[in-house]
């Protein structure tokens, strides 16, 4: 078991599939993207995998990440991602929190989002292990 490279763009993203916890990571360097690379990597590529595999999970860390989203990246997010995100099985969407006091708004508006949706549960953390010890308890409570 263990983690598979499945999207990039080189010096802003990179997105895993970690078998261990049914789910994804995407780790993001730099939320300047622009909305085609957004689309070919988390919509075609990144949702379209989970929901062949099944994932319950997906987790965005943007713990060192800096720049925003643009809006028509969030606007993106609110009216494809979130609901597909939902549609395909994500039961848990972690968003882990930037330092950056901007990208750390940009990501904020991404997890209120994803809130949103039913049987979708979003949460804040602070770090990835967070996340991963925050899952561990949520699916023992469920």
């Amino acid at each position: 078991m263990g983690k598979k490279e499945i999207y990039s763009i080189a010096g802003k993203l990179k997105g895993h599939h970690d078998s261990d916890i049914n789910g994804m990571i995407d780790t993001w360097e730099n939320l300047l993207v622009s909305l085609d690379q957004f689309k070919t990597n988390i919509h075609d590529i990144g949702l379209e995998y989970a929901e062949k595999n099944h994932l319950t999970t997906w987790i965005v860390d943007t713990s060192n990440s800096t720049g925003v989203f643009k809006k028509e990246i969030q606007g993106f997010i609110e009216s494809v991602v979130a609901p597909k995100c939902a549609e395909i099985g994500i039961k848990y969407f972690f968003v882990v929190l930037p330092q950056s006091a901007i990208a750390k708004l940009s990501t904020k508006n991404v997890a209120k989002i994803n809130s949103g949706q039913e049987g979708m549960q979003t949460f804040e953390v602070a770090s990835v292990d967070e996340a991963l010890s925050m899952l561990q308890e949520v699916k023992l409570s469920s």
